[in-house]
């Protein structure tokens, strides 16, 4: 019978512990976050409009890095090219538009994306940018021939600091 109760005891205390566990760390996570600005907007056919990728850094400070996919609606947009990148930690752009068979963010309407990334061996990026702020000026050209209508760019991560949580806010732009 007493070691019922130890067992029971000792069973009761290891659940807790681990709810605690989880509950604080849920509670301390870092989360990296991407807003897309403007969040809506309007452009025409065969126009190029710019759009800021804005990083911050919820309940942290630095990372070690962040990797980016960029998605879109190739019949709505023809080309993204990149501006005013954040240079300090740039590991890689990947300018040519890759298929997202995988749908890797989960919107069915988009079926492109480019990929961005930042890197950092020490753990202290972004150094020299004041959160939050703009990794990069993407801009988006559209199609001659694009219909009228609504289309998003998406954002989704390829990859996330150690620790961290990802968060991110598309962009809607009108087609007139």
């Amino acid at each position: 019978m007493k070691k019922s109760i130890k067992k029971q005891s000792m069973i009761m205390i290891f659940m807790i512990i681990t709810i605690a566990v989880f509950i604080t760390g849920s509670a301390i996570a870092k989360t990296q976050s991407i807003t897309l600005s403007p969040e809506s907007s309007v452009a025409f056919s065969n126009e190029t409009v710019s759009v800021k990728v804005i990083y911050d850094v919820i309940d942290g400070d630095k990372t070690t890095g962040l990797g980016l996919r960029i998605h879109f609606n190739s019949k709505f947009i023809e080309n993204i090219t990149l501006a005013d990148v954040y240079g300090e930690g740039m590991i890689g752009q990947h300018y040519s538009p890759q298929p997202d068979v995988k749908n890797l963010d989960g919107d069915a309407s988009t079926d492109k994306y480019i990929v961005i990334a930042w890197a950092s061996v020490t753990g202290n990026w972004p150094v020299f940018l004041s959160m939050p702020g703009a990794l990069v000026a993407l801009n988006v050209t559209f199609n001659k021939n694009a219909p009228n209508g609504e289309t998003s760019l998406n954002v989704s991560p390829s990859a996330v600091a150690a620790g961290c949580k990802f968060q991110g806010k598309s962009a809607k732009i009108l087609i007139q």
